[in-house]
Parts: C-alpha cells; sequence; structure tokens
C-alpha cells in the first residue's frame, strides 16, 4: 500500500496491523512445520500475544514464546510486528 503526495511521491504505508483477541491462538506449526514433513495452523494452541503482517499481507499470531524465536526472521522479511506480551502481566 502507498500513499501518493501532491507532488507525485510515492510513500510505503505499513499495513494496519488489528489487535489480538484471547480466541487468537499461537500458528508455530504454520512455520515451522508438523511431524512428517506436514504442516497444520494452531498445533501450539497458546494464546496469542504477537502478531505479524507480511507484506504479501498473510497474517500470522504467536504466543509469547515462537513470537520471540521467529521475531528476527519476520522482521528480515519485511513483516509488520505487533508485540503485545506487555498485557501478560497487567
Amino acid at each position: 500500500m502507498s500513499i501518493a503526495t501532491l507532488d507525485h511521491d510515492v510513500q510505503p504505508v505499513a499495513p494496519a496491523v488489528p489487535p489480538l483477541t484471547a480466541f487468537d491462538r499461537c500458528d508455530a506449526s504454520a512455520v515451522v512445520g508438523g511431524p512428517n514433513g506436514t504442516s497444520a495452523r494452531g498445533a501450539c494452541n497458546a494464546q496469542a500475544y504477537v502478531r505479524a503482517v507480511l507484506p504479501s499481507g498473510q497474517d500470522l499470531v504467536f504466543c509469547a514464546h515462537h513470537g520471540r524465536k521467529h521475531e528476527a526472521a519476520l522482521a528480515a522479511a519485511g513483516a509488520t510486528i505487533r508485540d503485545e506480551t506487555d498485557t501478560i502481566d497487567a
């Protein structure tokens, strides 16, 4: 997504990252794969506290543990990350 200004410059805009809910569950298996080379979303099944939106628009959510584990790779891939781990102890 871009915003064009009046002088026709184009500036990138970070995609909106929606807040997480108690119903969002960790997608770690979608990233690391399941047994026998299969993959299944949500195998970790812990409550998600980190949401990453990739440049393609794909949305992944992670528990605090898997969010920390994959944060560098997600950032390198250009993901916009919303980290709500500070709400765990709140």
